[in-house]
């Protein structure tokens, strides 16, 4: 074949494939919106089938198209809630109750048309996990449906053991939030073990990036949104929303999935030259498909300054704005300043590794074999949520550790899993002290609670307890100021030289350690920790309320109505 006829061909070739590409990209949509044709006439058969009997149970089978029907009858039923696909995740739809005594009015709403509903699809694998990233997702949804009776919640989730009543109740229990029920549907994944690391022990950024992009895939495959809400942190999902639906993506990060610094951290590393300059390429070209994920967010939100710094370097398209996690500032505070409290020490994290409950215990076991008089030493309480029987063994390995390694007296240190949310309000309103000792804690809502308890917070000295909450304040003008004095104190910080990124020049002198802390606070005044705790209060009343909250998330979503989100570059 003659060269010129050879490039003919190629060039035609790929116009061919690059247009049949493109056509099919553009039939997305209508693939997971458009319900097939005759589907109400299906529908309002069965229903008539069943009208004597509106008890019996009507499932039908709408194959591969499933999700939009599902969709649509979302949008027409009366009770919303009734259209979730349950905890087996059956890709049979049942036609509500409440919709089976109006068949002629529901079958009506059917028609595909401009609904006056909205969904906006929440994207929250580990909605029941009860931390606190589950608290900021479930007060989206409630001011989500606060904001217009039109809206409807759609909750995308793995936990399949647990039903729809045993996740709200547990929402009431731990988050004390009353939320419109009927308003709020269930789509439960089956595909979440994909973004467990534990699936990936090699290329586990890689492998978490492919998994989330395919847990997207089958969200909106059984139920397309209107509004896409990421608030667990899954970005890599972002273009698959996009081809998929053509729907805004307002995504709320807890923490960069990686950061420039992590990139510089392993460029200076010590190690195996080659093993770290081929890690460190692996490490770019995942950040540089970070930086493209970006480019198909509407509207990017932040829990913290420490978060925005990041994503303001990665995602150079957005302009993403702080929105503080809800913390219920509100109703934790205490007008009382003639607080009588007990010498107790309160900690309120998950049992995870990565909250170093070990340095805690550890510190404390040190504390206390420097004290003459045991009776000085403040009980240690530990309080925390397991996700799982790994979690669970891990507070066993804590207890039988701090007792029979460290010789912890088993008088001055508890732990209690699960508690209710009134009984975690209990212990913050009878302790003095706070701990949270996360290296780089992307926010740290714990804190807030210790503060707005009443408690003198001892964090560690990083990340969003040092730039966001833990701040100089000033009480007489009611703001937050440059300078941490003994008028502007509201807590105190250390660091230990076990952290990542510890250096003994500079913060040798600068931090005590955890241990040392705790001799310094046991010897405060009461005037002393009264001042604290009153600057405390007011500075995180003023800054991480609910009401706060729902106020910018409001903004958030009117924003996304009027189509005006400040974004400097759109796709189209």
């Amino acid at each position: 074949m003659p060269f010129v006829s050879w490039v003919t061909t190629l060039a035609a070739v790929t116009i061919f494939s690059l247009v049949f590409v493109r056509a099919i990209v553009d039939v997305l949509p209508d693939f997971t919106k458009k319900p097939p044709s005759r589907y109400r006439v299906r529908i309002n058969n069965a229903m008539k089938r069943v009208e004597l009997d509106p008890r019996k149970n009507v499932q039908m089978d709408f194959g591969w198209k499933h999700g939009s029907v599902r969709r649509q009858m979302i949008l027409a039923a009366a009770k919303p809630c009734e259209y979730g696909n349950g905890p087996a995740s059956s890709n049979l739809i049942s036609i509500g109750v409440s919709d089976k005594l109006q068949r002629e009015q529901f079958v009506n709403g059917l028609i595909p048309q401009k609904h006056p509903r909205t969904l906006y699809g929440f994207f929250h694998p580990y909605c029941n996990a009860g931390g606190g990233g589950e608290k900021v997702l479930w007060k989206a949804v409630q001011s989500t449906l606060a904001r217009n009776p039109s809206n409807v919640a759609l909750i995308y989730t793995g936990d399949t053991d647990a039903t729809p009543q045993d996740i709200l109740h547990n929402v009431g229990k731990r988050f004390d939030y009353e939320l419109d029920k009927d308003r709020i549907v269930f789509i439960y994944l089956t595909k979440r073990r994909f973004v467990d690391s534990k699936m990936w022990p090699h290329f586990t950024l890689l492998g978490q990036a492919l998994g989330s992009a395919l847990l997207t895939a089958e969200a909106i495959y059984k139920c397309a949104p209107d509004v896409w809400c990421d608030t667990m942190g899954y970005p890599f999902g972002y273009p698959v929303v996009y081809y998929l639906t053509r729907i805004p993506i307002i995504t709320y990060t807890h923490y960069p999935v990686i950061s420039t610094d992590m990139l510089d951290k392993l460029k200076y590393s010590k190690g195996p030259k080659l093993t770290t300059t081929l890690k460190y390429l692996y490490w770019k070209v995942f950040m540089l498909f970070y930086q493209y994920v970006g480019t198909f967010v509407t509207t990017a939100v932040t829990n913290s300054t420490w978060t925005n710094n990041h994503i303001r370097k990665i995602w150079r398209n957005t302009k993403p704005r702080i929105i503080y996690p809800p913390c219920s500032t509100e109703k934790l505070v205490l007008k009382d300043d003639n607080w009588e409290r007990k010498n107790q020490v309160v900690v309120i994290a998950q049992f995870r590794p990565e909250k170093r409950h070990e340095l805690i215990i550890s510190s404390f076991a040190q504390f206390v074999a420097t004290l003459d008089n045991k009776a000085d030493a403040p009980t240690l309480v530990l309080i925390g949520s397991t996700r799982s029987q790994e979690d669970r063994d891990y507070v066993e390995y804590l207890r039988n550790w701090s007792q029979e390694v460290l010789h912890v007296p088993k008088e001055l240190l508890q732990f209690h899993t699960d508690c209710p949310y009134e009984q975690i309000k209990r212990y913050l309103s009878e302790s003095t002290y706070g701990i949270n000792a996360m290296w780089n804690e992307h926010f740290g809502i714990a804190v807030v609670e210790y503060v707005a308890s009443g408690l003198i917070p001892l964090v560690h000295a990083s990340a969003g307890p040092l730039l966001d909450i833990v701040v100089p304040w000033d009480v007489e003008h009611r703001r937050q100021v440059r300078r941490n004095t003994t008028e502007t104190r509201t807590g105190f910080f250390f660091k230990d030289i076990s952290d990542p990124d510890y250096n003994k020049m500079r913060d040798g002198s600068k931090y005590p350690t955890l241990c040392e802390l705790f001799i310094t606070v046991i010897n405060l005044t009461p005037q002393e920790r009264t001042a604290i705790s009153k600057r405390g209060r007011e500075c995180v009343l003023h800054k991480f309320s609910d009401f706060k909250f729902h106020q910018d998330w409001c903004h958030v979503l009117e924003q996304i109505e009027s189509g005006s989100t400040g974004i400097s570059k759109k796709r189209r």
